[in-house]
């Protein structure tokens, strides 16, 4: 669709010019200008010795002041030309570095501190230096680093005698916000054969459309202002969809150039659904023009944030045989997600008809819970409370726990058993009460699955032990050169069996930092937190911080450490739903010893809220949910709900009784069918009014699943079925007809 709404083209003669729009409009609304390749460039490639390993360096000029680009080159052995990939601040992004060097792809790092600096930019930084039109409110980063790639092959195209790249297939490749970069890049240099865009979310692949609709995710309102021009923020909120483009359109830039994204369910800051909604609009365009293979998209979970799990390396190195090498046969036909009952479809359906109006549907699919309606073991007290839903509530007795291990006897237990109308992924929220300074504690399980635990209390670490269940890991240096090691003890511990020692070889007065990556552990935007560590030196005097290592960091005050081993605490608000730690130490004291991290929220008593228990994938049709007690004697549990959207989940949620239908339509109610009384004793009555579903036999199934007694309907329109020998619990009605439908009783 034409900018100044004049029609729609479908023709690829017409792309040059949409892009261009797209372009234009992106930089206006979002990154500001990015300016045209300057007319002074030098460049010049000094070779490695003996590893094949070199450095590019790349002199922009421009109203007679210098910008330097350095980057290391690692080069395949052989006289190429060398096919390439650039690594946003790495040589190899965040891919596996054996996915190129066995196949003698070149290596170039793209170090985006050259042009402003990551964290903190200053109007001191090279690029603001170049360009003094360009300020820290009109010009997001995003624009001054994607202009540095492109200054980055400038440099190639005139190092050709020397430094022996393929300039047709050049890739760009980079993860979380250096996704970003890298789509920036791929979508603002049609020289790029090849964009992979790890990770990236709001901002980067995602919709911020389709974010707007969704949970604690990195939305438009919510994003770095670094990155964005400032004025992008008057589309935050109830304006973003007055934002005349959107993300799917910045992919779509790079048609018909090849496009790879990935996602990682495991973090909801991500905006997982919506980079899946914003990736089937984008692939439409790169199929209209025949070339669906040369896009493609693969959303999984089960590994730390940037890793690139074995299941999904064999994508990255199709795309890259095909798109950087040009092996034709292989396939990149990549739609992997798991999103299978999720209607993308809405969100673009319009397009061609000139009317743009989504189909309704509500915000999300969900399913409410009355905690008080399950089957309660006799370990939980059912108690009235005007404030709850459906006036009660219900809460472990007194002095019971089990935080190591799930109870195995079923008077622990609360079983729910619910439908749900879509395979899809589905966040299972409490309505919740917890008594100031109590935390709270279930064991879940879906069906037939194992028992997970859900407490307050994020993780204790017993020493960063990785791979240990809730542990912290990924610990690396990032600003202290070679001369930093990071690495993980056995002696001179805490607690636990390790420890992490921080070494740097010469002591000095300012700050080295190694990083810490808590992946995997979620935290609630919005929500205060206590990081709790212990730590000591080798040496006296020394001193050390911790941040949160956000886009929009927190940082604690300098604590002076000494040698015998202290706790330190912090309390923060979370800005993110993953925090990583930065631990900065400085260099008096050259050693350090780390250990035994813990995250735990705050209860600050806030009375009745919806907290966020677990995440799964479910499947169209009958699941039981069994909640089991940890800790937390005194939190007071209302109801639950299974929703693939957190958008509006609040005060009391949907009415529910223990006697209806609790899914987003009482489907079975609008069919005519009557089940009552409900709850029941000796016996329940049905009423199959004019049997719309020409109900031909009527099952009670429990909720295992196991059928208890079958009744063959015949000509009858009213009957009943004995209940008395049942157990006191909850079961399901199932009335077989045209087609299934299942009505939950509950039997006393």
């Amino acid at each position: 669709m034409w900018s100044d709404g004049r029609g729609r083209s479908t023709s690829f003669n017409d792309w040059e010019c949409r892009r261009n729009e797209i372009k234009a409009e992106i930089e206006n609304y979002e990154i500001g200008r990015r300016p045209n390749r300057p007319e002074t460039i030098t460049a010049s490639y000094a070779p490695g010795t003996g590893t094949g390993n070199g450095t590019l360096t790349v002199n922009v000029t421009v109203n007679g002041k210098t910008i330097t680009l350095t980057s290391p080159v690692s080069l395949p052995t052989g006289p190429g030309p060398f096919p390439a990939i650039i690594g946003m601040n790495s040589l190899s992004g965040s891919v596996p570095a054996g996915v190129f060097t066995s196949r003698n792809i070149a290596r170039i790092q793209y170090n985006h501190n050259n042009v402003t600096t990551y964290g903190n930019p200053q109007l001191t930084d090279p690029y603001f230096q170049l360009y003094p039109d360009q300020n820290l409110e009109n010009s997001g980063q995003y624009a001054a680093w994607s202009w540095g790639v492109s200054r980055l092959i400038d440099g190639l195209e005139l190092v050709q005698a020397s430094l022996p790249i393929d300039l047709k297939h050049i890739g760009v490749t980079g993860c979380s916000y250096a996704g970003k970069m890298a789509l920036f890049s791929g979508a603002m240099d049609e020289r790029i054969a090849l964009t992979i865009a790890q990770e990236s979310g709001g901002g980067g692949a995602p919709a911020w459309r389709v974010s707007e609709t969704l949970g604690a995710v990195e939305k438009l309102g919510a994003t770095d202002y670094r990155w964005f021009k400032d004025d992008m923020k008057r589309f935050s909120e109830a304006n973003v969809a007055k934002l005349p483009e959107d993300h799917h359109e910045l992919m779509a830039m790079i048609a018909p150039r090849a496009l790879l994204v990935t996602g990682n369910t495991d973090f909801e800051w991500l905006a997982n659904p919506s980079a899946y909604v914003s990736a089937r609009a984008a692939h439409e365009v790169w199929k209209t023009f025949g070339i669906g293979d040369r896009f493609g998209f693969y959303i999984d979970g089960g590994h730390n944030h940037c890793a690139v799990p074995a299941t999904q390396q064999p994508a990255m190195e199709a795309f890259v045989d095909k798109f950087l090498l040009g092996n034709t046969s292989v396939n990149t036909n990549i739609t992997v997600n798991p999103y299978a009952g999720l209607y993308y479809q809405r969100w673009f359906k319009w397009w061609g008809t000139n009317n743009p109006v989504l189909p309704a549907e509500p915000l999300g699919k969900r399913t409410w819970l009355e905690a008080e309606c399950a089957a309660v073991g006799s370990s939980w007290d059912v108690v009235t409370d005007p404030e709850a839903s459906n006036g009660k509530y219900v809460k472990v007795k007194s002095g019971l726990s089990s935080p190591t291990a799930p109870p195995t006897d079923a008077s622990a237990y609360l079983v729910m058993p619910f439908s749900v109308d879509s395979t899809a992924n589905y966040n299972f929220v409490a309505r919740q009460n917890v008594p100031v300074g109590e935390d709270y504690g279930y064991w879940l399980k879906i069906d037939n699955g194992d028992f997970q635990s859900v407490t307050s209390e994020l993780v204790t670490n017993g020493g960063f032990e990785v791979g240990t269940g809730n542990t912290l890991t990924g610990w690396s240096v990032l600003n202290g050169g070679a001369a930093v090691t990071a690495t993980t003890v056995p002696s001179e511990v805490h607690s636990g069996s390790r420890a992490m020692k921080a070494v740097n070889a010469t002591a000095q007065t300012d700050y080295w930092r190694v990083q810490v990556s808590s992946a995997g552990i979620p935290t609630t935007i919005g929500k205060q937190y206590v990081i709790s560590y212990w730590v000591k030196a080798l040496a006296p005097n020394g001193s050390i911080r911790i941040s949160t290592g956000t886009s929009n960091s927190q940082f604690q005050p300098d604590q002076t450490i000494g040698t015998e081993w202290q706790q330190v605490s912090w309390t923060i608000t979370a800005n993110i739903t993953t925090t990583t730690f930065l631990f900065d130490m400085a260099k008096v004291a050259n050693t350090y010893y780390i250990d035994d991290v813990s995250i735990k929220e705050v209860n600050t008593g806030s009375g009745w809220g919806w907290i966020k228990l677990k995440e799964a994938p479910l499947t169209a049709g009958s699941h039981t949910l069994t909640v089991a007690y940890n800790a937390g004697g005194g939190t007071k549990l209302d109801k639950m709900v299974a929703a693939t959207s957190l958008a509006s989940i609040s005060g009391l949620g949907a009415p529910t009784t223990c006697g209806t239908v609790t899914g987003n339509t009482n489907a079975l109610a609008n069919t005519g069918i009557e089940v009552y009384p409900n709850p029941a004793k000796d016996k329940i009555n049905i009423n199959l009014g004019p049997n719309q579903l020409n109900v031909r036999s009527i099952d009670v199934v429990d909720v295992v699943g196991r059928t208890l007694s079958q009744v063959s309907v015949g000509k009858q329109t009213t009957l009943s079925i004995p209940s008395d020998k049942l157990k006191p619990g909850v079961y399901i009605i199932r009335f077989k007809g045209d087609t299934t439908k299942t009505q939950r009783v509950v039997i006393q």
